[in-house]
């Protein structure tokens, strides 16, 4: 039996999940430096720590993209979208692994 969204949030989950895909997608074509870059002049943040660096790589991916009450946060599979007890998972471009895992040295 099928799960009817609860409410206006769960109707935006198609939606939502397209945009933050395709700007996933868009992101993909970078390499590290480009990422780079891109992640420090939209977050506007340091990157000095890894968890700096999932909080800035989450805010460029959702810059401009309205979430409607869905929240992102990092999994080890990739992007987990979640609202209340609905969550699923994006998978991640290799360059965003490469991104994330690469702390500088302070």
């Amino acid at each position: 039996m099928a799960i009817r969204p609860h409410d206006v949030v769960d109707l935006y989950l198609a939606p939502v999940a397209l945009a933050v895909d395709a700007r996933i997608e868009e992101l993909s074509h970078l390499d590290k430096d480009q990422l780079e870059h891109k992640v420090a002049f939209q977050s506007d943040s340091r990157d000095y720590t890894p968890q700096l660096r999932e909080e800035a790589l989450i805010e460029t991916i959702t810059s401009l993209i309205d979430c409607h009450g869905w929240e992102l946060s990092w999994d080890p599979r990739g992007l987990r979208l979640t609202h209340d007890a609905h969550t699923f998972v994006l998978g991640i471009p290799a360059v965003f692994v490469e991104y994330l895992g690469n702390t500088p040295q302070a």
